[in-house]
């Protein structure tokens, strides 16, 4: 499998990505990210689209890389890198022409 380039940002860890995100603004992205997702810290997610159309990312793996950039596995079984930028409870993750921003949310209690 070929390496994925690293991209800069800010970065995360994964405790900071741990939980529940809603997201807020996609920037005009043509691509289907999720409405909600959740990352727990096995290391796997779970999103939710918008009913519409199959998020990009449903349900697998992620990976937070040294350089605080988030790797996600995704429903189409590829890995894609995307920058990381955390400012209080605003989480921007972008990659190439891409750029999503989420919230965090309190988790669900009958979640794992």
């Amino acid at each position: 499998m070929a390496q994925t380039p690293l991209v800069s940002g800010t970065g995360v860890t994964l405790g900071e990505l741990v939980g529940r995100w809603s997201k807020v603004d996609d920037d005009g992205s043509t691509t289907p990210f999720p409405q909600e997702i959740e990352f727990f810290p096995d290391r796997t997610y779970r999103a939710t689209g918008d009913g519409l159309r199959r998020p990009v990312w449903d349900e697998a793996s992620f990976d937070v890389l040294h350089d605080g950039s988030v790797r996600i596995r995704t429903a189409d079984d590829r890995r894609s890198t995307y920058s990381a930028d955390l400012k209080g409870e605003l989480l921007t993750l972008s990659a190439a022409d891409d750029r999503v921003t989420y919230r965090r949310v309190p988790s669900r209690p009958a979640d794992r």
